[in-house]
């Protein structure tokens, strides 16, 4: 109930400065208007007032309407099919000020006496400039049925014949696609390349290729990404062919960083060889809504227990946490499976035996610990399961059956972290903000490194939470890398 009437307050709360900021507004409006009015030398047109007004729109009762009239940056429409603004009109009245007037009569129950209302409303009507975001991302679009991916303009290449040897080309979904090119190859065809057309003439056939003498131009295009072969590699190192003297294809460079997947998911056009000694890890890809478990790691003192309250308040349809086990007696105030389950220690050392429990320990000769029964029934029940355990539970969770999001909360530098510090009421040492810190480093670069897929800087609690919720959302719309292991 507390947290209803939290809740309640701060939505007042938001509603009372929305009032307030809307107000100002309309006194706003109303001012520039009066001093239009009363200086008839001074004439406006239309379109000005738009811009005084632009994005601002103070109308109640009834809107006049007029047509609209779309008028588009030719000139960027015509590079690359892109266009910054579009710039909406609305053909107004010459009038565009309207008077609504309203009259009301009640009867008050306890006197009887009538009171009559009389509301006048002011209604203006704006022009409005509505800017289109454009963030440079390839754009989707349906065509004829045929599947979706990114755009990519074709090339030519001329090759002899004996050149097309050097190249491996399979048929995949209709097109021919270049799966392998062979490290001495001395032309411009790179794998994931598809090939369209031979002197001009359409091709689908592979014995189009092998039966070609002499001479040929091939028209190519990059693949769409779910044409190619479906093994992806995530790279665990780094590695940059430039700075490489034996690497091989020196036509064909390519630079990768620790976290990339190989061939670059969402661009194909920049392809290479990689040392077979590099560090990498075999993945697939997994459609969305696919985690079963979010799990949140991070050393005591940056958050992630504050992090999984919110998340489990925000939004108890989608998230929802264990309870967790124990092998003491429980209090007067505690209630079987709402603080802990209560078991018997043996019960709890039989399961744990049978490798049923994801972490355990002992504090003061009782057991505590968390069983992958009750992650299991959370996931049966449609929620992402929501964990903030010890690094250790991921070598339990990190499978195909849990398919778990793990997020690492960090602290700042040690400098910022204990200015933030004081800002708290209950201020802790800089040399234990100094302990935090360095426990966040060991799981940053101990043996789970590798299994973290996300580190969020916990400077403020809010903005660490909308982050946290805006990665979850994408894994609900966006297509995710997970070890290969997972989908067998």
């Amino acid at each position: 109930m507390a947290v209803d009437e939290d809740e309640v307050s701060q939505l007042k709360s938001n509603a009372d400065n929305l009032a307030k900021c809307l107000h100002a507004l309309l006194e706003r409006i109303e001012q520039l208007e009066r001093r239009k009015s009363s200086s008839p030398q001074r004439q406006e047109s239309t379109d000005s007032r738009a811009e005084s007004y632009a994005e601002v729109a103070a109308t109640s009762g009834k809107k006049k309407r007029g047509k609209k009239k779309g008028k588009h940056v030719d000139e960027k429409a015509a590079n690359g099919g892109y266009v910054d603004v579009a710039k909406i009109e609305l053909d107004e009245p010459e009038n565009s000020e309207q008077v609504v007037m309203s009259d009301t009569i009640c009867v008050d129950p306890e006197t009887g006496l009538k009171k009559r209302t009389i509301v006048t409303e002011r209604v203006l009507t704006t022009k409005t400039f509505h800017a289109l975001t454009l963030d440079g991302a390839p754009v989707l679009m349906p065509s004829n049925g045929r599947q979706l991916g990114p755009v990519y303009q074709p090339r030519s290449v001329q090759v002899e014949a004996a050149q097309l040897k050097q190249i491996e080309v399979e048929s995949i979904f209709g097109q021919l696609v270049v799966v392998k090119v062979h490290p001495d190859a001395t032309h411009n065809i790179r794998p994931g390349d598809s090939i369209t057309e031979i002197d001009g003439n359409p091709v689908t056939n592979l014995k189009d290729i092998e039966n070609l003498r002499g001479h040929s131009t091939l028209t190519l295009t990059t693949s769409a990404i779910y044409r190619g072969p479906s093994i992806f590699y995530k790279i665990n190192g780094e590695y940059s062919s430039e700075k490489d003297e034996k690497r091989i294809c020196q036509w064909l460079p390519i630079e990768v960083k620790r976290g990339d997947v190989a061939r670059k998911v969402n661009d194909l056009t920049h392809v290479g060889y990689l040392p077979t000694n590099l560090a990498m890890e075999k993945v697939s890809m997994l459609c969305p809504f696919g985690r079963r478990v979010l799990v949140l790691l991070g050393a005591p003192g940056v958050g992630r227990r504050t992090l999984k309250s919110m998340l489990l308040r925000s939004s108890p349809a989608h998230f929802a946490t264990v309870i967790p086990m124990t092998s003491r007696a429980p209090r007067s105030s505690e209630q079987e499976g709402r603080e802990y389950h209560f078991a018997r220690k043996e019960d709890m050392l039989k399961r744990i035996r049978d490798g049923d429990m994801i972490e355990w320990g002992e504090l003061d000769t009782h057991l505590y610990g968390t069983s992958a029964e009750s992650v299991r029934n959370i996931v049966r029940g449609g929620r992402l399961c929501v964990l903030d355990c010890a690094p250790r539970a991921l070598s339990y969770l990190y499978n195909g059956e849990f398919m778990p999001f793990v997020v690492h909360i960090v602290p700042p530098q040690l400098d910022e972290f204990v200015q933030l510090e004081t800002l708290r009421q209950t201020r802790r040492t800089t040399e234990q903000l100094a302990q935090t810190c360095q426990e966040s480093e060991n799981i940053a670069s101990g043996t789970n490194a590798t299994q973290i897929h996300l580190t969020l800087v916990n400077r403020n609690m809010d903005v660490t939470f909308k982050r946290l919720l805006d990665n979850l959302e994408a894994l609900r719309s966006e297509t995710q890398v997970v070890p290969d292991s997972w989908m067998c």
